[in-house]
C-alpha cells in the first residue's frame, strides 16, 4: 500500500471516529422541523462563547529516486516526517452591525501553544505572561456570510496568535449560503489552507469547496444546521508547485444564534515540486487538519 492511500486511509478512520463522537454528543437532537433558513453571522452585541482553534500539519518529503541510487542516504534526513501543531482558545463577543455589513468581533485571548517536531515555542505559562502585559484583546473579522476578513492585535508582542487564527479561519470551510437554504441546497465558495513548504516558506492551496446542508436539527436554543463539504486544489499555471488532492469536513451553525459550534476540515494533499534546484524529482504528502470547537 503506497503512502498517499496510507494517508487518505488513516484520515478517513479519524473523520469516522469524529462522526461516531459528534453523533454521541447529539444523541438528544432530532431533526429540526424547520424547511429553510437564511444563515448569517450574530450582528447584535452578545458573547458568543469560548472557542479552540486547532491546526495539525503532518507531511513528508518524498524524492522519486530508486532506493539503491547513491543519493538516497544523502537525502535521507529530508525525508524525516515533520509535524506541527498550533493551537488558539480566545472568548468570541459579538458586536452590533448592519444586516449586510462587515461582523467585527472581540477575542480576548485564552491561551496560545505551537508545538512540533521542528518548532520551539513559548510555553502556555508564557503566553499568559504576555497576555497580561500586552493586552487580551483583538479583532476578528467576517462577512455576514462567514468569510474570515483577518485579524486586528493591538501589540506586536501577541501578532504571531493573530497570524495562527487568521491562518487557520482561512483554511476553513466557513462559507454560508447567499440566499435561503433547505435540506440538500448546494453552494461554492473558495479556502486558503497553509502549511510549511521543505525550504521553510509557506505555501497556500485555494481549494474550491462545495457544500451541502444535510439537515436541520433541533436543538434546546433553535435548528442547528448540518453542514458537509469537500473540494479539491485549483491549479494556477504560475505556481512553482502542482498541487493535487481532497478537502473534506462538516460543520455545525446554531442559525438562530447566528454562530458556528463546531467545524472540522481535513485534507490530504500531494505536492509536487516543479523546481527541485537540483535535486531529484520530490513530492510532499500533506495531511492537514483543523478545528473550531466552541465550550
Amino acid at each position: 500500500m503506497n503512502l498517499r492511500r496510507l494517508l487518505f486511509l488513516s484520515v478517513g478512520v479519524t473523520l469516522a471516529g469524529w462522526n461516531s463522537t459528534q453523533a454521541l454528543a447529539q444523541d438528544e437532537v432530532a431533526v429540526s422541523q424547520a424547511r429553510s433558513a437564511l444563515l448569517r453571522m450574530a450582528r447584535d452585541s452578545a458573547v458568543v462563547g469560548h472557542y479552540r482553534f486547532s491546526v495539525r500539519e503532518h507531511q513528508q518529503l518524498v524524492f522519486d529516486i530508486p532506493a539503491d541510487d547513491p543519493r538516497s542516504a544523502l537525502l535521507e534526513s529530508a525525508t524525516v516526517p515533520k509535524e506541527k501543531t498550533t493551537e488558539v482558545a480566545a472568548t468570541l463577543v459579538s458586536t452590533p452591525s448592519e444586516p449586510e455589513g462587515e461582523r467585527r468581533y472581540i477575542a480576548y485571548w485564552l491561551g496560545y501553544k505551537i508545538e512540533g517536531s521542528e518548532v520551539r515555542g513559548l510555553s502556555p505559562l508564557q503566553w499568559d505572561s504576555i497576555f497580561r502585559e500586552a493586552g487580551r484583546r483583538a479583532v476578528v473579522r467576517f462577512s455576514p456570510r462567514g468569510r474570515a476578513r483577518g485579524v486586528e492585535v493591538g501589540s506586536d508582542a501577541v501578532r504571531p496568535v493573530g497570524r495562527a487564527l487568521a491562518s487557520a479561519l482561512q483554511g476553513l470551510a466557513t462559507a454560508l449560503p447567499p440566499d435561503s437554504v433547505s435540506q440538500g441546497s448546494r453552494w461554492q465558495d473558495r479556502v486558503a489552507v497553509a502549511f510549511d513548504a521543505p525550504d521553510g516558506s509557506r505555501l497556500i492551496a485555494t481549494v474550491e469547496v462545495t457544500y451541502r446542508l444535510r439537515e436541520f436539527q433541533e436543538a434546546a436554543d433553535g435548528p442547528i444546521a448540518r453542514i458537509e463539504f469537500d473540494g479539491e486544489p485549483v491549479q494556477s499555471s504560475a505556481e512553482s508547485s502542482a498541487i493535487t488532492g481532497r478537502y473534506f469536513g462538516e460543520s455545525y451553525f446554531a442559525v438562530t444564534q447566528g454562530r458556528y459550534d463546531r467545524v472540522m476540515a481535513l485534507a490530504n494533499l500531494e505536492v509536487e515540486w516543479k523546481d527541485a534546484s537540483g535535486l531529484p524529482p520530490s513530492r510532499s504528502i500533506v495531511e492537514w487538519q483543523a478545528q473550531i470547537t466552541r465550550r
